[in-house]
């Protein structure tokens, strides 16, 4: 489940998120076959930040360093260095601007509900930000160290634990003026974890999403506090920031194709494939671009429309967040979503 930047109530009887009603105007278009090579390219649109943005953005670029020099003084160096080899390649350049690669929803939400109601205070805001960050930061390096990208070491995990000590703390900061919001809290990471310790069985795009939710679940926290100490319907809130997720997620899905085929992930391609056609994205799992299997995927992905019918997938994500967050009255939020989602519009 790893998101290139890459839980909900704890059962459903019924999906949550209905993807089949998809923008017809994408489902069907016929007008240019949409191929793997071109997917690898596909990308959401820029999203303006203004000078108060920005200035957010630098303060969450600079919790990774801050987070690095928590840590005793033995790990803090070399806590730089690893982060470094995993996730900046090596630039300093890059751990500086660690999440400037992130859509800016992903933050922006907590920004876009204290300007409309500036409720919190500054240091509390910033804690909620710093939270925010440690909240990505512990979401990607589980799913990393799950996977087996990379390696189990006690700098990691000490660096891990220092991370969600970080988050927690903040989060439980926020909840000081909430009643029962420390429950919240915890639900909320209760459905992280059962969400990657007990995931529910998928088998269709509707539950791979609902299951994403949940795995997405530790980045919800800080916003619906934010949330509830701004008087914002959490509902809305939730509603919007999960819809933005799963977008985010089948995005990365359709970006790594080729990847999740021959490592045997089972991504949304594969579940957008008919029940009697899925064994062709089994069959490619250990192969290569020669193959004839990966071939024959290719082909049907491209012939079928596979591809562009996840396309339409994503608007109608970015869609349904950007109606919530205007129902919710967050009109700046909504029109983030307006700007991710205009070049696949145009495809």
């Amino acid at each position: 489940m790893n998101m290139n930047m890459n839980a909900l109530p704890k059962t459903y009887l019924k999906p949550k998120y209905n993807l089949h009603q998809t923008n017809s105007s994408h489902t069907n278009s016929k007008t240019k076959i949409l191929n793997i090579e071109e997917c690898k390219s596909v990308n959401f649109g820029q999203v303006a930040l203004d000078e108060q943005q920005s200035a957010i953005l630098a303060l969450m670029n600079r919790q990774i360093i801050l987070l690095c020099r928590s840590l005793p003084a033995s790990l803090q160096d070399s806590a730089v260095i690893v982060i470094q080899r995993y996730y900046t390649g090596f630039k300093i350049s890059n751990l500086l601007t660690f999440f400037t690669k992130f859509y800016a929803p992903s933050w922006s939400l907590i920004h876009w509900m204290q300007q409309a109601k500036p409720v919190l205070q500054a240091s509390e805001l910033e804690n909620a930000f710093s939270a925010q960050a440690m909240a990505y930061f512990v979401h990607m390096l589980d799913d990393r160290l799950a996977n087996g990208q990379i390696p189990t070491s006690h700098l990691l995990l000490h660096l891990r634990s220092s991370a969600w000590v970080k988050f927690h703390y903040a989060a439980i900061d926020l909840t000081k003026n909430i009643v029962n919001s420390e429950e919240l809290v915890e639900e909320l990471i209760d459905n992280y974890f059962s969400g990657i310790h007990e995931p529910a069985e998928v088998d269709s795009i509707n539950s791979y999403c609902n299951l994403f939710c949940k795995q997405f679940s530790t980045t919800l926290v800080i916003p619906i506090l934010v949330a509830k100490n701004t008087g914002f319907d959490t509902a809305l809130v939730r509603q919007a920031y999960e819809s933005f997720g799963i977008a985010w997620r089948l995005l990365d899905d359709l970006r790594s194709c080729r990847d999740d085929a021959f490592a045997g992930e089972l991504s949304a391609i594969y579940y957008l494939l008919p029940v009697e056609e899925r064994q062709l994205w089994l069959d490619c799992q250990g192969e290569d671009e020669e193959s004839n299997y990966w071939q024959k995927l290719q082909s049907y992905l491209e012939q079928q429309g596979i591809l562009r019918k996840l396309i339409s997938h994503i608007c109608t994500s970015l869609k349904e967040a950007q109606k919530n967050a205007d129902l919710a009255g967050l009109d700046g939020y909504a029109n983030q979503f307006q700007q991710l989602a205009m070049p696949l519009r145009e495809m």
